[in-house]
């Protein structure tokens, strides 16, 4: 099954992981993305918000949709020693495997759900391309090289 956000999904999930990939356990240490991150923190990042989106959309298949309230700027400034201190082969799988994982579920979702969480307007992004987007493009920006704006 597929839905208005699995094209997207799948793109920028191949992106990721062939972006991931290609990276050296250097690379992960490079600054990017603002004060006190780095590359692996930016990707652990993203592995974090696919898992809790995941997680949301698990609870919400026998539960009511409704709001999941996160203080995303309190969580990020907390999250981010942790995540910038992990090893980038942790980070590489981690950040593939919840790309992976989101996205199926997001595939596989029943269209009453979705239809019922894109009206409620829960903090839930399905489009997981955008935010996505938004941090290769700073990775790739960090790294020896770049074209800034260019995610191979």
């Amino acid at each position: 099954m597929s839905n208005v956000y699995s094209a997207d999904n799948a793109a920028w999930g191949k992106k990721l992981d062939s972006l991931v990939q290609r990276l050296s356990g250097r690379d992960f240490e490079r600054p990017a993305g603002g004060p006190g991150w780095t590359v692996g923190g930016l990707l652990a990042h993203l592995a974090f918000y696919d898992y809790r989106a995941l997680v949301i959309l698990k609870k919400w298949e026998t539960n009511a949709v409704g709001p999941s309230p996160l203080d995303v700027d309190v969580v990020n400034d907390a999250l981010k020693p942790l995540f910038n201190a992990m090893a980038p082969d942790g980070i590489r799988r981690l950040v593939c495997e919840a790309a992976q994982a989101i996205d199926a579920a997001i595939d596989a979702m029943d269209p009453g759900l979705l239809a019922q969480i894109e009206k409620v307007g829960t903090p839930v992004r399905l489009n997981r391309a955008a935010h996505r987007g938004h941090h290769l493009a700073q990775v790739e920006k960090a790294l020896p090289g770049s074209t800034p704006g260019k995610t191979s």
